[in-house]
């Protein structure tokens, strides 16, 4: 009610003003006819004046609504990162035969230029070799299953609806998890059951890699200090032997 009334008063004075206005102008001038001209010659391009002001305002808002989205989704993907997604990053690496070579392609530093274009490139070029050792899963498992209901509670987070491949990593990460609570005494695996513990823990990794990737390249160009202490904590530092 009280925001009702201040716009009705506004109304009343901004039209007052312009009555004054034209008011003092026919008082001067004495052209009474002119005045009514210009009126309705201003009034004509009424219209199209709102409709270019409606225009403009209206992307302007698209674009900092936009932007509000993905400050929030950043602020989602880092809490992943920081608080999981590193750490299963790290625990997944071990199964990957060619982590190695991994760690002396992807140079963070000397890549990340040109809006991190290069890293992309070199990080979608990897070739991953996944084994599931069963006499290392249980460790991994463990993890997993420690950070299960975090990667449930994100999945249900409003913010992320429309970033499809954050969301679609984190269904794969967490079908991972789901496969290791389930297959039961994971040193007695079969060889099937190895080799689809293998892809699940491909696709998973791939994709966490892309999307690490994507928010190291963000936290550089927005949140240089972030960006630092992430770095820290790269996932291809650490040598698997």
């Amino acid at each position: 009610m009280s925001k009702l009334r201040d716009n009705v008063f506004l109304a009343i004075i901004l039209t007052g003003s312009s009555a004054i206005i034209y008011f003092i102008q026919n008082a001067i001038f004495h052209q009474p006819l002119q005045t009514v001209f210009y009126i309705f010659q201003d009034m004509a391009f009424m219209p199209f004046q709102a409709l270019i002001a409606t225009l403009i305002i209206d992307q302007f808002l698209k674009i900092e609504e936009k932007r509000r989205k993905i400050k929030k989704t950043n602020v989602v993907i880092s809490t992943f990162f920081v608080d999981a997604g590193v750490n299963i990053m790290m625990a997944m690496s071990r199964f990957n035969q060619n982590h190695n070579e991994a760690c002396k392609s992807i140079k963070i530093e000397k890549l990340i230029v040109n809006k991190g274009s290069s890293l992309k490139k070199a990080a979608s070029e990897l070739e991953y070799c996944f084994y599931a050792d069963p006499n290392k899963l249980d460790e991994l498992a463990s993890i997993m299953d420690k950070n299960k209901e975090f990667l449930l509670n994100l999945l249900e987070n409003s913010n992320l609806l429309e970033h499809e491949s954050f969301t679609d990593m984190l269904w794969a990460v967490f079908h991972v998890a789901d496969e290791l609570k389930t297959r039961g005494d994971l040193k007695r695996l079969s060889r099937v059951e190895i080799d689809h513990i293998s892809e699940d823990m491909l696709r998973a990794y791939t994709a966490m890699v892309m999307e690490w990737i994507s928010y190291i390249i963000y936290l550089k160009d927005e949140y240089p200090f972030l960006y630092a202490s992430a770095i820290r904590k790269n996932p291809f530092y650490k040598v698997i032997i």
